[in-house]
């Protein structure tokens, strides 16, 4: 197994993969978003994203650095988050809500609305399971 590091040195080559470098970002932003924004919500709404954010975390952390070293490991744990994470909204709907941003500023609604539903909702697990075959392809070990 080769060295492993938060920013690997491969990651500044031509041919490092772009999507695995996004789907590492992507996972990194999921993790830490949620603590800068304050939805309006009910207090159970607000508990129940609060205990999924916190549940994941770390983990994203993790395989955002691992899919960053080409671990396999770390491609199958975002893909289950992000499935886990879908089969969430799926399940508790009304969670939605509490990553859209309400403005009387239409375009900062829209903006940030993208952003949160991107970095903490269904969005960004989208976009990491359409990147799922490229992670597998490339990840090593």
């Amino acid at each position: 197994m080769g060295q492993f590091s938060v920013f690997p040195a491969e990651r500044m080559n031509s041919d490092y993969p772009w999507t695995i470098w996004a789907a590492g970002w992507l996972a990194i932003f999921k993790a830490f978003l949620w603590l800068a924004y304050e939805p309006v919500q009910t207090e159970s709404v607000l508990r129940l994203l609060g205990i999924k954010f916190l549940l994941n975390t770390i983990p994203l952390v993790i395989f955002a650095i691992g899919i960053w070293n080409l671990r396999k490991w770390a491609a199958w744990g975002l893909i289950a988050i992000s499935a886990a994470n879908l089969i969430f909204f799926l399940v508790n709907p009304q969670t939605l809500n509490a990553v859209l941003v309400e403005s009387e500023v239409q375009i900062y609604a829209i903006v940030l609305s993208f952003i949160t539903l991107l970095c903490n909702g269904p969005l960004g697990d989208i976009f990491i399971l359409c990147a799922a075959p490229s992670m597998l392809k490339h990840a090593k070990t």
